[in-house]
This record gives structure tokens, sequence and C-alpha cells, in this order.
């Protein structure tokens, strides 16, 4: 066990158990009064059931906790989901307040970032998602026209042709940025 002699009250970093981070986060706000932070992000992404929104911890297996350790140790150890405090040879590191209200703003009421789909731009390599060419690569060579579908040329029995999908069916390949949006 740590020492928390020299531990003051503060922000301080636990381990949680994975994708139960938000759950301990409310249980040590509601129950022990403590106050909490368990970051979290939003996005959408295709799958093969469609657009699915997903929220995920910002910071997978940690809770950030404002406590004084030497009284509120064994109670904040014994919530359900939560594993141990954070330590470095036996200290515990403060976070430091201006880290915790630098991520607060840019959080909503609800700890959530909501991450907007990415940008798709010409030039850019694409994974087509759906249709006739599905898993096929292809490069961005048009714009957005009134339909939200996007130009592209692929390479289709030895010859190079241009073809236009929606561009909710495309995603940027991992070595351009990544994204579904369309931006000149």
């Amino acid at each position: 066990m740590p020492d928390f002699s020299k531990s003051p009250p503060g922000w301080y970093c636990f381990k949680a158990l994975p994708k139960k981070e938000h759950i301990a986060s409310e249980l040590l706000r509601r129950e022990a009064e403590l106050e909490t932070l368990c970051p979290r992000i939003a996005y959408q992404k295709k799958t093969k059931r469609g657009k699915v929104r997903f929220v995920e911890c910002l910071f997978p297996g940690y809770v950030f906790i404002r406590a004084d350790l030497t009284e509120s140790y064994r109670r904040i150890r014994s919530t359900q989901g939560i594993r141990d405090v954070v330590a470095f040879g036996g200290r515990c590191p403060q976070i430091p307040d201006a880290f915790i209200e630098e991520l607060r703003s840019r959080l909503d009421s609800e700890n959530l970032k909501a991450i907007p789909d990415p940008v798709v731009k010409k030039g850019h390599e694409v994974t087509i998602l759906e249709g006739p060419f599905k898993e096929w690569n292809a490069i961005v060579t048009g714009e957005l026209d009134g339909q939200q579908r996007i130009g592209l040329l692929l390479d289709f029995l030895g010859r190079q042709m241009e073809i236009r999908v929606p561009v909710e069916d495309v995603i940027v390949d991992s070595e351009t940025p990544q994204g579904r949006v369309w931006e000149d």
C-alpha cells in the first residue's frame, strides 16, 4: 500500500476495470460524494449493421478522483470497478488542477467529447464499404455533388475508371487523414 502521508488532498488517478470506468466514477460520485472525472469520447463508425455510435473512455482503464487519500482510500478501493491508485515507488502523483480543468473545458456536461466525422479530400486513398465495389481501394478525384456523392478513381480490369459513390460509403485508409466529410 502506498504511503499517503505525503499525498495531500487533490486529484489522483486510479486504475479501473476495463469498460467499467464510467460506472465506478458514477458510484464514487453518488455514494462516496467524491468529485470524479471520467472523460469519454463519442464517435460514429460504419459497421455491417450500418452507422453505429460508439462511446469509449478517453483514458481506458483510468478514472480521476479528487480526494484526501488518508481518509478516503479504503472507501475508493472498495468501490465496484476500481482496482487501485496509480503509484510509482510507493508514492501517488497528484494530478494538477489545471490539467483537470483543461480536460473539463473540452467536455460537455456528461463528460463527453463528440468526435466529428473526419475529412475526405481530393487525393486521399479510400476503401469502398458498400456496393458492387465493396472493399476496393480508390483515390478521391471529385467533389461532393448535390446527392452527397464523391468521385473516385479505381483500377478495374487493367484500366482506370472513374465512379461516383455516396460519401458515407467510403473510409479513408489509415495512411491518409481519416474521415468521411468533404473539405476543400
